[in-house]
């Protein structure tokens, strides 16, 4: 069933350019601070992606795009099987989770900044 609504929603934002439709979800923290999330600019990232548009997308989201590896083979390891996906040595996950974190932090602030304004979809 995950499958399904994954599969369904890549379609969706393949054929549907979120920069051109209004029925995606806006950013609940843009609209109320006016500063960009970590996921600020993904929908339209991963529309540039699915089109071959590479830097395209990685002027969207930059974030989304170069995490995108370690998502697939993480996915691919829940999906398939621990063995079936060659993984990395083993890390204690919340090593992993608190890593996530604090780069998506710093991701964050640095888009926000008007030196970093090129990190801003």
């Amino acid at each position: 069933m995950g499958v399904l609504m994954a599969l369904g929603t890549c379609a969706l934002v393949f054929f549907f350019n979120p920069a051109q439709h209004g029925f995606y979800p806006r950013c609940f923290l843009f609209e109320l601070t006016g500063l960009f999330c970590p996921g600020c600019g993904g929908l339209r990232s991963a529309h540039q992606l699915f089109h071959g548009h590479v830097l395209t997308a990685l002027q969207f989201n930059a974030l989304f795009v170069l995490s995108l590896p370690v998502l697939a083979m993480w996915a691919a390891q829940k999906v398939l099987g621990r063995g079936a996906v060659p993984a990395a040595k083993p890390v204690r996950s919340f090593r992993l989770v608190w890593l996530a974190l604090a780069i998506a932090a710093v991701f964050t602030v640095l888009r926000n900044l008007p030196a970093f304004a090129w990190l801003a979809p």
